[in-house]
């Protein structure tokens, strides 16, 4: 699963989605946006487009997560608008403690967002309020929730900071991963298992990285690092889910000295191992026009298992 065609009309207009279904599971990952007015060409799903760019980046507002795939059709010239990056200090302005299921709404989250776009473009739940679609838990209210993500740091011998996006921002922008504030942001203790859990019909990603480090961004702003990419029963593919790894990011900012991240979900694996050493089902700059890597999973729930710091 990968966010990557989209990603690419993303930085194209800026990825994407992970949309599983057994036949056609289409992730699109996420790659630097383009000046506007600039003529962008991109190949996605086979076919050379040409457009004008006219979108010009992503607000200051708060963004969020996303779900399923993110990586496909890559935007020609991405690599080497991507090959500068710096690290920027990640701003947040509310809490993430885990959340009761005996807050205000019944589940944790907030209301559902109405999707919009299709294929590539497709924008799911990204919650109401914003972000509300990505919650933190507690161990004793997995069995709660359909869709869930355990964060692993059993292995760490330093705290990690992980954050959360959706794939699209408040204005159905692909631009989720650009933001400055996310919905989850939170650091796991070395030694530590902390649990997140997403509503249905959400796409978005994921990174977690030595809490002592600032986020690392490309000169666009994108987040970098191996990312987690989910997308849950997705409303546009019969409730189907998706996950994957991805370097794809990191590789077009020329930075692969990341820790490695391990998914396991429905027994599919998909990981990375730190430095971009090993990589397993899972996406490298290589694949970014391909679909269908990482789990393609049916309707149905899905606990996710992330292992962070995955060296092998």
């Amino acid at each position: 699963m990968q966010f990557k065609n989209t990603a690419l009309l993303l930085t194209a207009l800026t990825a994407g989605s992970a949309m599983a279904r057994s036949h056609i599971h289409e992730r699109r990952h996420q790659h630097p946006a383009r000046a506007v007015g600039d003529i962008v060409t991109a190949v996605i799903d086979g076919k050379v487009e040409t457009w004008r760019n006219t979108y010009a980046g992503p607000t200051a507002a708060p963004e969020a997560p996303a779900a399923g795939g993110v990586q496909n059709a890559a935007v020609q010239n991405d690599a080497v608008a991507a090959s500068s990056s710096t690290a920027v200090p990640t701003t947040t302005t509310a809490t993430t403690s885990p959340t009761s299921t005996g807050s205000a709404f019944p589940t944790g989250f907030g209301g559902q967002t109405q999707p919009t776009g299709s294929g590539d473009t497709y924008c799911g739940n990204q919650g109401i309020p914003y972000g509300s679609n990505i919650i933190r838990i507690e161990e004793s209210d997995l069995s709660k929730y359909d869709y869930t993500v355990s964060l692993d740091g059993s292995a760490l011998t330093e705290d990690y900071h992980v954050i959360f996006w959706n794939k699209c921002d408040q204005e159905d922008q692909l631009t989720g991963w650009y933001a400055k504030s996310f919905p989850v942001d939170f650091t796991v203790p070395a030694g530590s298992i902390q649990y997140v859990a997403i509503d249905s019909d959400s796409q978005g990603g994921f990174v977690g990285l030595p809490a002592s480090e600032d986020i690392p961004r490309n000169s666009y702003g994108s987040v970098l690092g191996f990312w987690g990419e989910f997308d849950f029963a997705n409303a546009d593919h019969d409730g189907w889910s998706g996950f994957d790894v991805s370097a794809i990011q990191a590789q077009l900012a020329s930075q692969t000295n990341f820790p490695g991240l391990l998914i396991e979900g429905n027994g599919v694996i998909s990981s990375i191992t730190t430095n971009l050493g090993t990589v397993t089902n899972a996406y490298t700059s290589d694949e970014k026009a391909v679909g269908g890597i990482g789990g393609n999973i049916p309707a149905g729930r899905l606990a996710l298992n992330a292992t962070l710091g995955y060296s092998g």
